[in-house]
């Protein structure tokens, strides 16, 4: 099994909570996980059925000065 992080930041993203933009997140992710499988189907690379979406954590950080 592996795990994979992905670290992403956006300076300008507003329109509702962490938890909101979490759920938003998450749901688009996995649309793209099925839509990107049934484009190969059998020669899906990456087996992207099988994955599964663990967790979404939104944090709002300060860029350090």
């Amino acid at each position: 099994m592996k795990r994979i992080v992905i670290i992403m930041t956006n300076a300008n993203l507003s329109g509702g909570s962490n938890a909101e933009i979490g759920l938003k997140l998450e749901d688009l992710i996995r649309q793209s996980f099925h839509w990107w499988h049934a484009q190969y189907g059998e020669k899906d690379p990456l087996k992207l059925d099988h994955w599964r979406l663990e967790s979404i954590e939104v944090q709002d950080i300060r860029a350090s000065r």
